[in-house]
């Protein structure tokens, strides 16, 4: 699990690490009021990734540990995943046509963008299932390698849009899409090539992933409210110049949410086999260790307060350096989140993610209440301090939920 959870992070680090040279180069060629429409239409597309595929590649990397399963039984439930992810896509697509001028203009972007949205999504989901294949058989290898082809490509791309064909905010949306055309269509060609999809209906394996994935829409939106909401609410309340301010800052805080997830990602297909066993010292030494990343955590948020602002200001250009001290809020409130992950498995473990939903709904909601109530007061660093305390919330309130449905030995004891 060290090794694979080494190549992941690494592997995120240097995938997280390419968008991020990015951002010395837009924050110089793109004005805040651009920068806030590219960060409308990330909010568009976090939104729409609730709904398109319904959740269910998750149940595509569930699957994958259900007893004496078949290599053709994983590979045909894929492929029903693939059914409802074009079926989803199809109602989303027709919903759309109907609201695709009203929501442009609400968000401040081209309609065009709105289908572009679309399918940068769907073809997400497809890389989503590749990934989470190559994850749960632990071949972390490829699936950094993978990861890194993905950014480069973005890099590229955007660059190439923005600076030499001087496209402005258009550039980098064409970066973003391009790139997961291309990386949709080679995660499909792999799938194919590896035996892991086949397309053949079976109403059962739609009825189990649909009953593992719609529970989760819910918390997929919960986890918007959480994380995404804000810039909405910025955007009205104080315009798309200081949502492309605070877009910046979050951008950079975000880098711990890409690692923590890294983490995980090697964390959780272990995890799953440990609880499997059910060995009860094993459980104990789990529970240590978790502490102890907790511990650490909530070190290096002390320590962002000292070292996030100045090296803020060295990155990003002149005219963002005013979110500067918002930044290690952020990094608390990601933290908080990076907490969460390890708290959250247990329950993905016994199949109730029904539960998830309440409590990333509950969270988001509180959010929504505080970025009301912060954002016309404190501005742009109301927003940061509602992100602070719905991650806690989100994370002290998975903790109970999951001590209640899967019995750990949180007191260190038998």
């Amino acid at each position: 699990m060290f090794k694979n959870s080494m190549i992941y992070t690494l592997s995120s680090i240097l995938s997280a690490g390419i968008p991020f040279l990015l951002l010395p180069v837009l924050t110089r060629y793109l004005s805040p009021e651009q920068y806030g429409q590219i960060a409308m239409f990330h909010i568009f597309v976090v939104a729409l990734a609730g709904i398109i595929g319904l959740s269910v590649h998750g149940a595509a990397n569930r699957q994958f540990f259900v007893d004496n399963i078949t290599s053709f039984d994983l590979a045909r439930f894929n492929g029903n995943c693939f059914f409802i992810l074009l079926g989803s896509s199809s109602f989303m697509l027709i919903f759309l046509t109907f609201i695709d001028t009203y929501l442009a203009d609400y968000l401040g972007i081209p309609p065009a963008w709105i289908y572009l949205g679309v399918l940068s999504v769907f073809c997400f989901f497809i890389l989503n299932i590749r990934l989470g294949q190559w994850q749960v058989r632990g071949q972390a290898k490829v699936y950094g390698f993978f990861q890194v082809v993905n950014a480069l490509i973005v890099l590229s791309s955007s660059l190439l849009f923005v600076i030499y064909f001087n496209l402005g905010p258009e550039g980098r949306i064409y970066g973003i899409v391009i790139t997961s055309v291309i990386i949709g269509f080679c995660s499909y060609y792999s799938l194919r090539n590896d035996n892991r999809v086949l397309f053949e209906y079976n109403r059962k394996d739609i009825n189990d992933a649909l009953s593992f994935g719609v529970p989760l829409v819910p918390h997929v939106l919960g986890g918007f409210l959480l994380l995404s909401v804000d810039r909405l609410i910025i955007n009205k309340e104080l315009g798309l110049e200081m949502t492309g301010i605070y877009m910046v800052a979050f951008s950079l805080g975000s880098a711990l949410n890409i690692i923590f997830s890294s983490i995980n990602r090697a964390f959780s297909p272990w995890l799953f086999g440990q609880l499997k066993e059910g060995d009860e010292d094993m459980k104990i030494k789990i529970i240590q260790k978790t502490y102890a990343y907790f511990l650490f955590l909530i070190l290096l948020s002390l320590l962002s307060f000292y070292i996030a602002p100045p090296l803020f200001k060295l990155i990003v250009g002149e005219q963002f350096h005013q979110a500067a001290n918002i930044l290690p809020f952020i990094i608390v409130g990601q933290v908080f989140l990076g907490m969460y992950f390890m708290v959250t498995n247990y329950i993905f473990y016994v199949k109730k993610t029904k539960y998830l939903s309440y409590v990333t709904v509950s969270s988001g909601v509180i959010n929504v209440a505080l970025l009301f109530l912060l954002i016309p007061s404190y501005g742009i660093l109301g927003a940061a301090l509602a992100f602070l305390v719905a991650n806690f919330c989100q994370f002290i309130c998975t903790w109970i939920v999951s001590a209640k449905l899967y019995n750990m030995p949180w007191g260190l004891r038998k």
